[in-house]
């Protein structure tokens, strides 16, 4: 299904109510969503951010960053529901990442345009609502980002018990001046998190990105290829997500117009 920001329909599927008996006598990892269990979630090392940077018009640079020490509370709701999607019946556990508890490190960068460092902090600015999957899931995404982002959440294939995603995570990125400690930039970034493959290729921007593709632009050698990330098992504590995103026309006095594309890998260690 195509969408753009913020924009989701999602039927409800009486029949597979059957379905989800069945399958969660078989999934005891998924099964113990039944709890409405809240659990701790830690980034470890291994997830980077990679981000393409186009300056007032210069040639994209990477910028390198990591997630691992982000720490984060994920609520798994009780009951599970049903929704009918292009590929057939699904069933899941409705997901909340508490904005509050959303806890993430510094990083320092050197000024794009500029002397001296930037200081980047990371904020959520509200609750992210997703879906864990106990069957029926297709969760890989693809981005064509131009004037406006456009998503296409699904490519027709069913994906494994315990898949993921998490659309329009909205964090809020706040770049500060070392030298003097103010604040020059608050960019707000929408993700679409998934467990499944991500991508992005920058097309009708206008901008020095437009034909540049994540992963596959990525000359760091930063991100998988294909950007792909893992089921979540919360019996095991494990599971990897992913996300592709970028925003057009950021305006600053003191750097300018930045446009930027990115990713980035979450490997994730869960516990109640």
């Amino acid at each position: 299904m195509e969408k753009q920001l913020l924009k989701r329909v999602v039927p409800f599927f009486l029949i597979a109510v059957t379905v989800v008996a069945l399958v969660l006598s078989s999934l005891p990892a998924i099964s113990q969503a039944a709890g409405g269990t809240t659990y701790t979630v830690v980034i470890q090392k291994g997830s980077p951010i990679l981000t393409l940077v186009s300056s007032n018009g210069s040639a994209p640079a990477p910028q390198l960053g990591q997630n691992d020490t982000v720490t984060f509370k994920m609520v798994v709701d009780a009951k599970a529901k049903t929704e009918k999607l292009k590929t057939g019946p699904a069933s899941y556990y409705p997901v909340t990442i508490i904005a509050k508890s959303y806890k993430a490190p510094t990083q320092k960068f050197p000024m794009v345009g500029g002397s001296g460092m930037a200081i980047q902090s990371s904020v959520m600015s509200k609750d992210a609502k997703g879906k864990l999957y106990i069957s029926g899931g297709d969760v890989d995404v693809s981005v064509v980002i131009g004037k406006k982002m456009v998503e296409k959440i699904g490519d027709g294939t069913v994906d494994p018990a315990g898949s993921m995603i998490i659309p329009d995570m909205i964090t809020n990125s706040v770049l500060t001046l070392e030298s003097t400690g103010k604040v020059f930039m608050t960019q707000p970034s929408i993700s679409t998190m998934t467990t499944g493959q991500s991508s992005l290729v920058a097309s009708g921007s206008g901008t020095r990105l437009d034909g540049k593709k994540l992963p596959a632009d990525d000359t760091t050698k930063s991100l998988t290829n294909p950007l792909v990330g893992k089921p979540i098992d919360l019996a095991a504590g494990t599971g990897i997500l992913v996300c592709t995103d970028g925003s057009i026309g950021n305006k600053n006095k003191m750097v300018g117009t930045t446009d930027f594309i990115g990713g980035q890998i979450w490997v994730m260690k869960i516990s109640k």
